[in-house]
């Protein structure tokens, strides 16, 4: 389709021609003029966030060489100082401390200009450096207060709204060849379902399965502004900075660190267009396909010039050649496919970071509709084009072959983006409702994690961490030789099984065939709990939620195995746990989510011993764990 496609006369005659929105020294000029604006007549600033929002407005808008970035970049830094804002003014020097000097020795003026800012920095750097280590030690003297669990509400509400999210690592032991993976999982390969996961032990509620970084991510356009382009760190957190791009106005940084690594690794291919992925009108459709496109650009940016896909399984490649995906490649690949599928993560180590395993990412073309396919590969022709456009300009010659293989490789990665990309997201606080409220930023690819398949009753969550990391958990006890199971549409709570399977079987082609869906579970659930014997797991009776006292016989017989359970016994010790629930609900409610994290992790436990599923307790519980694990995560105001 490709070759076809390519040697059309309209196809092959378009151009690409730069699309980003650059630097501008008089617009920059002039915004820096409206410093005057926010002053009153006795020349004291009125208001200071007006004030630093026309320095930063001004810092995105000058060119990097310019002596107008230099003093805004001094400005940003001096108001945070200025402000006790120490860890947001060391970001900032940090930037101007980064700044080659090769940048502004083009006359003895602005050289000097540049070496006096500098000093200014260093001067700034040393006092914040030592007021923070003073701060440090002074604050370890306050944590060391037995009533630590006391906090006001404007603590809580600074709990609520700052990002602290430090990313945990695998419960047990990392997997020998699942690298992302605890070792409490296993890859099987079933000619059914594919590559799964499973459980190679018992595995508790609450259990950390995997952590694994992004290969490649995208933005979505309205966070672009919110969130830094490299990590999606908030920018709405005290502590935070916004760096700009050295080239384009659009995109931001939290730090100099990301401004470098996205820069070295992906924005400097997609910099000069980045406009042509979000152009056109913001409805949320448009929009998350726009990122979809920017993900599987920088997929095949980042696969192509990373060092681990150099060969591609061609003998014949050169070391410094760029690993493009070849005809012999995809011989090679569609004649051991089958034999990869069931040895890859089980005898030969499953790297997420190599090219190869995304390669091998499944794409459903064949079962799409031939329109479908066709509008992929006309988007693969012009993102190659955007690519080789880019490269041509870094002297990098790419020959009509080169670009048929960068087009087949960038059609592959759409349709592998359709079925294999995740969300990433920040959670942000509902002062009304108390919960933590999810909101997409972007999507990435993670190749560990897409080997988990789907169930509409899942019993694993994913949250999002700093840098794209991807966080996997358990939801509920999972017993040896069970299959993980994530969810990737809707909940059987939310929707019927009917338009569940339409949904699936549209955007991933398969026919569900989950415990909710072979069972046909119907919501809302029943108020009733049904309790199962623990020898045989068959219903002995059931209790209603909405009654303390139960009405028939204290002590029943297993219909199945004539085991006796004392009813009144275990409704007292339901009764019990339920108030568990409510307890740690409380101290959600007052922000103490690590405190209330055991006791639901203790009451679910509970709940799945004695009683069947689905029940309502069981789902109550979930999102009450689901919103702990909300906070510890990314979060905004």
């Amino acid at each position: 389709m490709i070759k076809l496609l390519i040697d059309i006369p309209y196809i092959e005659n378009v151009k690409i021609a730069e699309s980003y929105r650059g630097k501008d020294d008089v617009l920059a000029a002039e915004i820096y003029g409206k410093i005057r604006g926010v002053q009153n007549e006795n020349g004291v600033t009125c208001e200071q966030e007006s004030r630093i929002s026309v320095i930063t407005e001004t810092l995105f808008t000058a060119s990097v060489t310019s002596r107008l970035f230099l003093d805004a970049l001094s400005d940003c830094a001096q108001h945070c100082y200025d402000s006790k804002a120490f860890a947001s003014c060391l970001k900032y020097c940090d930037c101007m401390l980064a700044l080659p000097v090769n940048l502004y020795d083009k006359s003895a003026e602005s050289l000097n200009n540049f070496l006096e800012r500098r000093k200014a920095c260093m001067y700034l750097e040393s006092e914040c450096s030592k007021k923070l280590k003073t701060s440090s030690s002074r604050g370890g003297k306050t944590h060391g207060r037995r009533n630590s669990n006391r906090t006001t509400a404007s603590e809580n509400v600074f709990l609520r709204n700052e990002s602290i999210a430090t990313t945990p690592v695998v419960d047990g032991k990392r997997h020998a060849i699942l690298k992302s993976c605890s070792d409490a999982v296993a890859l099987e390969f079933d000619e059914k379902r594919g590559r799964r996961l499973v459980a190679s032990r018992n595995i508790k509620a609450g259990s950390v399965l995997i952590v694994e970084p992004p290969f490649a991510s995208s933005t979505n356009k309205e966070a672009l502004d919110r969130n830094c382009l490299h990590c999606h760190a908030s920018f709405k957190s005290r502590s935070t900075v916004k760096i700009p791009c050295y080239s384009c106005r659009t995109v931001s940084f939290c730090s100099e660190k990301c401004r470098k690594e996205a820069w070295r690794t992906y924005h400097r291919y997609e910099c000069s267009l980045f406009d042509f992925f979000y152009e056109g009108n913001s409805s949320e459709q448009t929009q998350r396909q726009a990122s979809h496109l920017l993900l599987a650009y920088r997929m095949m940016v980042i696969g192509s010039l990373s060092s681990g896909a150099t060969k591609m399984h061609n003998n014949n490649a050169g070391e410094n050649d760029i690993p493009f995906l070849n005809d012999d490649y995809l011989r090679c690949q569609a004649a051991s496919a089958n034999k990869e599928s069931s040895e890859l993560g089980i005898s030969e180590i499953y790297k997420s970071e190599d090219y190869r395993t995304v390669l091998g990412l499944e794409t459903h073309c064949t079962t799409l509709e031939p329109n479908v396919n066709l509008i992929r590969a006309i988007e693969a022709i012009f993102l190659t084009k955007c690519f080789t456009s880019v490269l041509s300009k870094m002297d990098v010659v790419c020959l009509k072959e080169t670009f048929l293989s960068l087009a087949v490789g960038m059609l592959h990665h759409l349709q592998a983006v359709n079925c294999n990309a995740y969300e990433i997201v920040e959670n942000v606080y509902n002062e009304k409702t108390h919960v933590w409220e999810p909101r997409e930023i972007g999507g990435a690819i993670y190749p560990s994690v897409s080997l988990v398949n789907h169930s509409c009753y899942p019993n694993i969550v994913r949250h999002s961490y700093p840098a794209g990391m991807v966080v996997v958990r358990t939801l509920r006890f999972i017993g040896k030789g069970s299959e993980i199971l994530d969810c990737y549409g809707p909940h059987f709570l939310s929707e019927g099984r009917l338009q569940r399977r339409e949904y699936l079987w549209k955007k991933y082609r398969f026919l569900c065939e989950c415990e909710a869906c072979t069972q046909n579970w119907q919501s809302p659930l029943p108020d009733t709990m049904s309790y199962k014997c623990k020898t045989c797991s068959e219903i002995i009776c059931e209790f209603p939620l909405n009654e303390k006292d139960i009405r028939q016989a204290s002590i029943m017989k297993c219909f199945a195995c004539k085991e006796k359970i004392d009813c009144k016994k275990v409704n007292g010790q339901f009764r019990k746990s339920v108030d568990k629930r409510l307890n740690a609900i409380s101290k959600m409610y007052e922000g103490h989510y690590a405190q209330a994290l055991p006791q639901l992790l203790e009451h679910i436990q509970f709940i799945e011993k004695f009683f069947t599923v689905p029940n309502i307790e069981t789902i109550k519980t979930q999102q009450c764990i689901i919103q702990c694990y909300n906070r510890f995560g990314c979060t905004s105001k």
